[in-house]
């Protein structure tokens, strides 16, 4: 490669003896001037304070001294569209079925009218977050799925992973949630299960009596990488394909979004790319990462998070793609399909670092080059991809009823760059901001023992909000597919951007397995495969 191989994209040189210092500082960011917070001190003098006096909190917390409950906050249009009620709905307002969004969300959801107090023993965002990690939840909330696995146009493999096992039994308009997890997650995540444990319950249990469906992101839950295209925060186009396929296949039933962290950003990215031609009902987003700069600001900024929660981050998703590479090296080696070849060496240099990784460096060469499809992808560096990537750009543009929930003291979304303005100036938007509760943690048990220790508040106005929307939300327009040669299905449309900035294209897939059943094309894929002398998938 010549003396390009010595550079990065930004130009510095692989030879420095420090490897952090090579890569460039994320930009400074400035937090809303009315929000600001005692757990995210922006000064020398606050940060030089900011961990003991957080182990204060935690043992002020310990003996029950500080876990007190605060107000929740909420953030709500100025100008709230309309939505159009199914005309069964008790109680609408009005005789045409039509009410204000704001109002609904605000009449639906009382529980956020009141405190949230955090559980005694994880008083602030870190114990929160850390619960998450340390927690045994193997014994919680249990789902069992079956999978469906599709094809995409540029060579991706799509895992669905759908519950309850015999979904195919519910009513035709039962309600479905499709969930979008979080970094390097999969269905099997403990906030994913809490949720759908309580959507595939039924009615007469207190449940949704729905169905569930995960889209699991490229190369996570188990399912190998087939294209050198992974995903993102920004990449909605497979939140795109996922929703027309699940309206196509469930045509009578309509179709909720909630996602979480990461996922979050990928649904409201999609909401707002998408607008009026939403393929979902309403959209539920947990843990928001909306402005990624800030986010990358405030992992990178401070001692603690940066080589806690940057490191940690970038470490899990370095293991997703060697274990993807690793698998199949001729799919990222090939210089004329992979955009990531001329890097490989970064990536090997990247994994050696061990913990003195960060989120950032990660995204530098991996994300920014192929976190989406090769247009608007790829992009100079992490700051371009950030700067594209972040959702509180498209809220405006949001148009079916949705609902965000924040917490204030997360200490991976920067809780100083809440889209305070961004939802104020929507018409469907509706944010939700408790002072504690960490990144999708929320947990408010009284004890640290047993089931119960596993309590999330959040679940709370999730069901307040989901059984609102399932009540009273019709199912969007009908998908209309055309059948196509070797089993490929694509949406009866004219070409059009799959997400903001790309390139006109058709959405379509291949069955390859439907509920755990391969279908003929799967195992022709297979044999071809063998017949080649190399792994299924490769090259395509």
């Amino acid at each position: 490669m010549g003396d390009d191989r010595s550079r990065t994209p930004n130009g510095t040189s692989n030879g420095h003896s420090d490897p952090i210092k090579r890569f460039p500082s994320p930009p400074k960011q400035d937090p809303h001037p009315a929000v600001q917070s005692f757990y995210l001190p922006t000064g020398l003098f606050g940060r030089i304070l900011a961990i003991p006096s957080q182990i204060l909190f935690a043992l002020m917390g310990l003996v029950g001294m500080a876990h007190y409950a605060r107000q929740i906050v909420r953030v709500r249009p100025r100008k709230a569209g309309a939505v159009v009620l199914n005309k069964t709905t008790e109680g609408a307002d009005g005789a045409d079925g039509a009410m204000n969004v704001d109002e609904w969300i605000v009449k639906n959801t009382p529980s956020l009218n009141g405190t949230y107090k955090p559980a005694w023993w994880l008083p602030n965002g870190h114990l929160q977050t850390f619960f998450i990690i340390s927690g045994d939840f193997s014994k919680t909330d249990k789902v069992d799925y079956v999978r469906t696995t599709l094809r995409v146009p540029d060579g991706g493999t799509l895992a669905v992973d759908i519950t309850p096992p015999n979904h195919e039994e519910l009513p035709a308009d039962a309600p479905t949630v499709l969930v979008c997890h979080g970094l390097t997650g999969n269905a099997s995540e403990s906030y994913v299960r809490n949720v759908l444990a309580w959507v595939i319950k039924p009615k007469s249990e207190g449940g949704l009596g729905g169905r569930g469906v995960v889209s699991n992101f490229r190369g996570c839950g188990g399912q190998p990488v087939t294209s050198t295209q992974f995903y993102s925060a920004a990449a909605s186009v497979d939140v795109n394909t996922i929703s027309h396929y699940v309206r196509h296949r469930f045509p009578q039933s309509a179709v909720h979004g909630i996602g979480f962290s990461l996922g979050a950003g990928a649904l409201a990215r999609y909401l707002g790319e998408s607008g009026e031609d939403s393929q979902l009902s309403s959209g539920c987003m947990i843990g928001c990462p909306w402005d990624m700069p800030a986010l990358s600001h405030s992992l990178e900024d401070g001692w603690f998070s940066s080589r806690v929660y940057s490191s940690a981050l970038g470490v899990n998703l370095m293991k997703m793609f060697f274990r993807n590479y690793d698998a199949n090296p001729a799919l990222f080696e090939d210089p004329k399909n992979s955009r990531v070849h001329d890097v490989m060496h970064e990536f090997r240099r990247l994994r050696d670092m061990g913990s003195k990784i960060r989120l950032y460096m990660v995204d530098e060469f991996l994300t920014s080059r192929v976190g989406g499809p090769s247009a608007p992808w790829p992009f100079n560096g992490f700051q371009e991809y950030y700067n594209y990537a972040s959702s509180h750009k498209v809220i405006h543009n949001i148009k079916v009823p949705s609902l965000g929930i924040n917490a204030f003291d997360d200490p991976v979304v920067h809780g100083e760059a809440l889209p305070v303005e961004q939802v104020q100036n929507s018409s469907h938007v509706h944010l939700a901001v408790t002072g504690s509760g960490g990144h999708l943690g929320w947990f408010d048990s009284p004890s640290p023992y047993g089931p119960q220790s596993k309590s999330r508040w959040v679940r709370t106005p999730i069901a307040e909000f989901l059984s609102a929307a399932a009540r009273d939300l019709p199912p969007r327009p009908p998908v209309a597919v055309v059948q196509e040669e070797d089993g490929w299905e694509y949406v009866d449309a004219p070409p059009a951007p799959t997400q903001l900035d790309a390139d006109p294209a058709r959405i379509g897939w291949r069955v390859l397995m439907v509920d755990g059943h391969m279908t003929s094309w799967e195992e022709r894929e297979r044999e071809q495969g063998k017949e080649g002398g190399k792994e299924s998938f490769q090259g395509l």
